[in-house]
């Protein structure tokens, strides 16, 4: 969900204010998001700000919005502690600007973890539904142990999914291909396939990837983890996207796959 554009200017007037190019882009290399064709370009600061804002929750923006807006605010409060007058009513102004948009940036964000202690499947399943339909991107969930419960969570999603699970026997709960296909009737679009070697337990979206502790099937009955990776996000989205061309298709229909031509 993007931020309100009433934001656009005072971020952009700030950044210019604080920051020259060269601190921007290392802060930008920290977290991987990429200006580096608005910045080399001379493309205005509201530019690359309203691109930023319009697409908070594609890849780490929000993270990368919420230190560069802690980080101007320590600026301009030094800059009201330190300065004469004139400039102190500047850098005042700036605070006074800055300040509800560090709240709202804290809110209504993808975070980067879940954690729900064991025996709490209904809370559980409610911060994973909230979590998983905010996506506005495919969602891809790599699980070797996937069951009609993993739909349950992932019933709020509206964009497309992707399930890339095990092949081993009990990698499909029992009437998983009856769920699949009322899943589907529900209006769903999503894809289930299968691989022989998989280990640990991934959901992506949003060029975002978490490391799940337990499978969303027993998100609940077992303690519930879900942390955010960001040094191994490349790589794992390499991994996955690889395994995925492998794997076998799940026809809901046959209850199993057919090898892609």
């Amino acid at each position: 969900m993007a931020l309100d554009t009433k934001y656009i200017a005072t971020l952009a007037d700030a950044t210019k204010f604080y920051y020259n190019d060269s601190e921007l882009m290392e802060l930008c290399t920290a977290f991987d998001v990429d200006l580096s064709y608005h910045l080399l370009s001379g493309v205005p600061h509201v530019a690359w700000v309203r691109s930023l804002i319009e697409n908070i929750e594609h890849g780490n923006n929000r993270r990368f919005l919420q230190v560069l807006v802690l980080s101007l605010l320590s600026r301009a409060r030094e800059g009201v502690a330190r300065t004469g007058y004139e400039k102190r009513n500047h850098h005042q102004f700036m605070v006074d600007l800055l300040a509800p948009l560090e709240v709202v940036l804290q809110e209504g964000g993808i975070p980067g973890e879940l954690s729900v202690p064991e025996n709490n499947p209904f809370t559980a399943k409610s911060e994973s539904r909230e979590f998983l339909g905010k996506a506005e991107t495919e969602v891809t969930v790599v699980d070797n142990w996937v069951g009609i419960n993993t739909f349950d969570c992932l019933r709020d999603v509206k964009q497309r999914i992707r399930i890339l699970t095990g092949q081993h026997s009990n990698s499909l709960a029992d009437d998983f291909e009856r769920a699949l296909q009322d899943f589907i009737t529900e209006g769903h679009l999503i894809e289930v396939r299968r691989h022989p070697k998989l280990h640990d337990r991934y959901i992506l979206f949003n060029n975002r990837c978490w490391l799940a502790g337990s499978s969303l099937e027993d998100a609940g009955k077992k303690a519930f983890n879900v942390i955010e990776l960001v040094d191994s996000k490349t790589l794992i989205y390499a991994e996955v996207t690889r395994k995925w061309e492998e794997s076998i298709p799940l026809d809901p229909n046959k209850g199993s796959g057919q090898k892609p031509r």
